[in-house]
């Protein structure tokens, strides 16, 4: 293993043991973060590895998407809003976001991608990983809608879009029925979730998704949660 992937570990680990410390877990927490990190790694490792098989590498690449942090987002969210959070704090889930990025990372720094879904040089999965951690850390207790619909943006909205482009255009491009697809995903969810601030965020996240010289895995989540933030009631 090479020097820059032992660090990226031991950071990851350092980082992973800070939020245990610093947030608290509980037994339960540690028990849903078990069963939700082998499903991830179920998806990431084999289910993704079908999926390729019988469409390609970009479409297991929103497949994993939409299954692992798309999916955890969902549940996180749905468990709130039942009263009975799934997780007690932030800890497990934004330590499991690293673990999980640190495993996408890895492959990149020793020129091993794992070819079923990445590709050279493109860290899209792993900026969805760390972007996610991120979010949820810093809103976990501001207000958790925030993290939920960026990250649904991210997962979903940018996913479909993935996916329509894929069919549409038949390669790996930025095209008008892409983002027709997002906005038809994100905008309603947004709404529902955030209201007008939401449905905004929604315009914005498509119209940066856009952008070309900056990772949307990078640009969606961290400026639709600027946006939901500043747009909130007061």
């Amino acid at each position: 293993m090479k020097s820059r992937s032992i660090a990226a570990a031991a950071l990851t680990l350092a980082a992973a043991a800070a939020l245990l410390w610093a947030y608290g877990f509980t037994l339960n927490d540690l028990l849903v973060g078990a069963v939700l990190s082998v499903w991830v790694l179920l998806v990431v490792f084999k289910l993704s590895r079908w999926v390729a098989s019988k469409t390609n590498k970009y479409i297991a690449r929103k497949f994993i998407h939409f299954t692992t942090g798309g999916l955890v987002t969902l549940l996180i969210y749905a468990t709130f809003l039942l009263g009975d959070p799934i997780f007690s704090s932030p800890a497990v889930p934004v330590a499991a976001a690293l673990a999980l990025g640190l495993l996408t990372l890895i492959p990149h720094l020793e020129d091993s991608e794992l070819g079923w879904f990445q590709v050279r040089n493109n860290f899209g999965e792993v900026w969805f990983c760390y972007t996610w951690a991120l979010l949820y850390l810093l809103f976990w207790y501001v207000d958790i809608t925030i993290p939920t619909v960026a990250t649904f943006f991210m997962a979903y909205g940018d996913g479909v879009t993935g996916v329509v482009r894929n069919y549409v255009y038949r390669r790996w491009t930025k095209g008008f029925w892409g983002s027709v697809a997002m906005l038809l995903v994100s905008a309603p969810f947004g709404a529902w979730a955030a209201g007008l601030g939401g449905l905004a965020s929604a315009l914005i996240a498509t119209a940066v998704e856009k952008l070309p010289w900056i990772d949307d895995n990078l640009t969606v989540p961290l400026v639709s949660a600027a946006a939901l933030l500043l747009l909130r009631p007061m």
